[in-house]
């Protein structure tokens, strides 16, 4: 006579094998980032961040010469157009990397910033327009690095007093 049948073995083997992939669903090891974990978002902010500064970078050189020198820059600009491009399709795949793992505010953010950096012209000769377009591109980073920061859980939340409190204090004491 047995006490188990078919049935009730493989309800068991079901149970346990639940219980085992649960067990192995949360095992997460140390220095792994996962899709969307906030190491992963925080890399792929980064990364955004570095490409946006080094477009930047790009840009304001290729204006800055190009008003200075005129026509004497021609050259040395065209041979350094591969670069830029570069640049260009490193700042595409930094914002295709934050719009895989961050949520909806940091990916408005990071589209305004890149969106603001296609706009800075490498052609400009005006020097005050191009200002302008400089600044608008500087808030529009720091829009974004505030976003980030949100999500990342760097800022301070209303419960935190303690931390609230420190914060506002720090601030006031900055000149």
């Amino acid at each position: 006579m047995t006490f188990t049948t078919p049935s009730v073995t493989a309800a068991g083997l079901k149970a346990a094998g639940s219980i085992t992939a649960a067990l192995i669903g949360r095992y997460r090891p140390t220095g792994i980032p996962r899709l969307g974990s906030k190491e992963d978002r925080a890399l792929a902010y980064r990364r955004l961040l570095d490409a946006s500064t080094r477009s930047f970078n790009y840009a304001y050189q290729f204006s800055c010469l190009q008003r200075e020198a005129g026509r004497a820059a021609h050259k040395l600009l065209l041979g350094q157009l591969p670069q830029a491009w570069e640049v260009a399709g490193e700042l595409i795949g930094a914002l295709h990397g934050v719009r895989l793992c961050g949520t909806v505010p940091v990916i408005a953010a990071a589209e305004d910033l890149v969106a603001t950096a296609s706009d800075l012209d490498l052609n400009e000769k005006d020097g005050a327009r191009f200002q302008r377009l400089t600044e608008a591109f500087v808030a529009a980073q720091g829009v974004f690095l505030d976003a980030c920061r949100e999500d990342l859980a760097y800022s301070a939340r209303r419960w935190q007093l303690i931390r609230r409190y420190r914060e506002h204090r720090f601030l006031r004491a900055r000149p």
